[in-house]
């Protein structure tokens, strides 16, 4: 049996800085923000695995387009599309302008409003999960991943990407806003310019430096939240912020300063000290804008804590350091792994299986028991200690495992057993674990492939400390389960394998034998042939090769018809079968009604023996035929040919001759067989 379908994978903290890392390039790499939306959404379905992402900007509360979209075939696409529905004016929107997601497992057996869940079965939704995207404190749209081959049970990792995607994609937009007013200022006043650029409340703190005083002109109210001072400060001490900064990053912000004039905008991440002790994150980003005289007149610029991110990296450090302390059983784990996967032989697997299991968690005997149809066990394979016992299939008790014990197999979880002489074992399994010296154990199921409901368990795979007690850990179990998790993939392997080489034997046979008369066909004749030719070339033997027609064959067909015809073929094909007596000897159909018989280390009297045993077959067939001019029964006429091959010549050579013996036979009258006879 297969498994139920496990939970989605989760996605690491790793892989969600990842995609955070690269929206924040590609949003100070001042590209257009189109591209930086549509390389988003492709990452984020990629990573989900899931058959769409779209970027939905909403224009009103009843309206919006698909700004972006990532999705592969054969779902719709939507990018550009316009969609006018009445359900965002209803609760969901009111739930994303709270800064809500909304996630639906299965949209056919969801509680939505029925106009929305319409209008996702229209767009061939089956899960759905959506999460606002704020530019400044506006909702500015939603980032949805969509999943429309099947419902799909969105895990907390698949939501925590979304949210952090939508936050920083957020912030790109409204990035990417302000650029746009930047650009817009050569035409308008400074005073409209300070206006329109910082009446808005935002999360980062945006500010304007003036290039030469270094006086800050304009500083956002998030300088407050994020540095812990009012923006007034920074006005009467320009240098407040940078002495705010953690001493072990000074240099390296000091060291930047300079760069900011060098005509590209300057990216810095540094740590600052609040009022209050506590240490954040800042990353900032400065560009410096020139007069018409190409001097430069103001540095703008925007800053925003980026302690979240941060501390993910911290957290992923503190994941591989923790990784790190079992490199040394992980190797021997792939490299075990890799060698169940480089072989399709299923002893083979096993063999190296237990093997490895015994070395990688220094057990004294590691068992693969198979469990039978009936619950009876039997020995697969094991690996054990010279000191220790070998399990034989009579030391095991018959009959099935105690339903306790099944039960928790049937979790498809690994679990341990420090002391085995405090589990409630029946009488006849504890003489058996006593007989064979078990102190501690650790179990993995093993799924069936192919069990079904009736016989899910194919059987478990058992390490065993015997000298004493063993406390083992829960890390070791799940690496046992991979262990066992491996076994079953191979076992499917072996199987399919096993009906691969039947399915090519079958195909193999398919492709030398003609259909109707079951004998070799003429591609199989041309190969063997050629096969033998060059054998007894070597070997300096003689090769015979018999050709046989049908005689007045067409009149058989127009009096009794094709279907008479191609049974009458068939019972020719039993006699043609009948001369062959040995294993190397080959019928053949030539074609049409023409036959072959291949003879190797045959002579020509050992040739017309045969074919008197075929033409005797035949006339014991009497088959009947009332069109033909020389008798009322089926006739073959034959041609033999015999030569010693050579390797400067073809075996395409003998045909030839056979074919003109075959024709003198007929010119002779039919009904008989010639010898091909050199002519000088």
């Amino acid at each position: 049996m297969t498994r139920q379908s496990l939970p989605q994978p989760d996605i690491s903290q790793s892989q969600i800085l990842d995609i955070v890392t690269a929206i924040c390039e590609a949003s100070a790499a001042g590209g257009g923000l189109e591209a930086l939306l549509q390389q988003g959404a492709e990452r984020l379905r990629s990573l989900l695995d899931t058959d769409r992402v779209v970027i939905y900007q909403v224009l009103s509360p009843e309206d919006g387009f698909v700004i972006a979209e990532s999705v592969v075939a054969p779902w719709q696409p939507l990018q550009g599309e316009r969609i006018n529905e009445s359900c965002f004016a209803s609760s969901e929107e009111d739930r994303y302008r709270r800064g809500q997601l909304i996630l639906v497992a299965d949209v056919q057996h969801s509680t939505l409003d029925s106009c929305y869940a319409e209008l996702l079965s229209r767009l061939q939704v089956q899960a759905n999960l959506a999460v606002p995207i704020f530019a400044g404190p506006h909702l500015w749209g939603l980032l949805i991943a969509h999943h429309c081959r099947s419902p799909r049970p969105w895990n907390s990792s698949s939501c925590d990407l979304l949210v952090h995607a939508a936050r920083h994609l957020g912030q790109s937009v409204y990035q990417h806003g302000l650029q746009q007013q930047l650009q817009a200022f050569s035409v308008r006043s400074q005073t409209e310019q300070l206006f329109d650029l910082f009446t808005h409340h935002v999360e980062q703190v945006l500010f304007i430096r003036d290039a030469v005083s270094g006086q800050f002109l304009y500083v956002s109210a998030a300088y407050e939240r994020i540095w812990g001072h009012a923006p007034a400060l920074l006005y009467s001490d320009p240098g407040l912020w940078l002495r705010q900064i953690h001493p072990d990053d000074l240099p390296q912000v000091q060291a930047s300063l300079g760069r900011q004039f060098e005509g590209n905008s300057v990216r810095r991440e540094y740590r600052i000290v609040r009022p209050n002790g506590d240490v954040r994150w800042v990353q900032a980003h400065v560009q410096v804008v020139n007069d018409d005289q190409n001097q430069p007149r103001y540095m703008v610029g925007w800053a925003e804590d980026c302690t979240e991110r941060r501390q993910l990296q911290a957290s992923l450090q503190a994941t591989e350091a923790t990784l790190s302390r079992r490199v040394g059983q992980e190797q021997l784990l792939r490299m075990l792994t890799a060698r169940m996967r480089e072989s399709l032989d299923l002893e083979t697997i096993l063999g190296a299986t237990v093997a490895g299991v015994k070395t990688v968690f220094s057990a004294d005997r590691a068992v693969i028991f198979q469990i039978l149809a009936n619950g009876d066990r039997r020995i697969a394979q094991q690996a054990t200690n010279p000191e220790y016992v070998t399990i034989t299939d009579s030391m095991i008790p018959s009959g099935p495992l105690p339903a306790a014990y099944l039960e928790r197999l049937y979790t498809w979880q690994p679990y341990i057993i420090n002391d085995m002489a405090a589990e409630p074992w029946p009488p006849d399994l504890t003489t058996f674990l006593s007989t064979v010296g078990v102190e501690s154990a650790m179990i993995a199921p093993i799924a069936h492939p192919f069990g079904g409901d009736r016989h899910p368990l194919w059987g478990i795979l058992v390490v065993h400390a015997c000298g004493e007690h063993r406390q083992w850990q829960p890390f070791e179990a799940n690496m046992l389960q991979h262990f066992a998790d491996q076994l079953n993939t191979a076992l499917h392997q072996a199987e399919l394998y096993h009906q691969l080489q039947a399915a090519n034997q079958e195909l193999d046979r398919i492709a030398k034998v003609d259909s109707l008369t079951q004998l070799a066909n003429r591609r199989w004749l041309d190969e063997y042939l050629s096969q033998q030719w060059q054998r007894l070339a070597r070997e300096r033997k003689p090769l015979s090769v018999v050709l046989a027609d049908v005689d007045y064959f067409k009149p058989y067909n127009d009096t009794y018809g094709h279907a008479a015809g191609d049974q009458c073929l068939v019972e020719i094909a039993s006699a043609m079968r009948f001369g062959v007596r040995r294993p190397a000897d080959l019928a053949a159909r030539y074609g049409g009604e023409e036959f072959a018989l291949v003879l190797p280390d045959t002579d020509t009297a050992g040739a017309i023996r045969v074919v008197q045993l075929v033409r005797h077959h035949l006339q014991t067939l009497a088959l009947p035929h009332g069109a033909s001019p020389s008798g009322d029964t089926i006739t073959l006429s034959f041609g033999i040919a015999t030569v010693r091959p050579s390797p400067d010549s073809s075996a395409e050579a003998i045909l030839e001759i056979a074919d003109q013996a075959l024709y003198a036979a007929k010119d002779a009258g039919r009904n008989q067989y010639q010898v091909f006879q050199p002519r000088y």
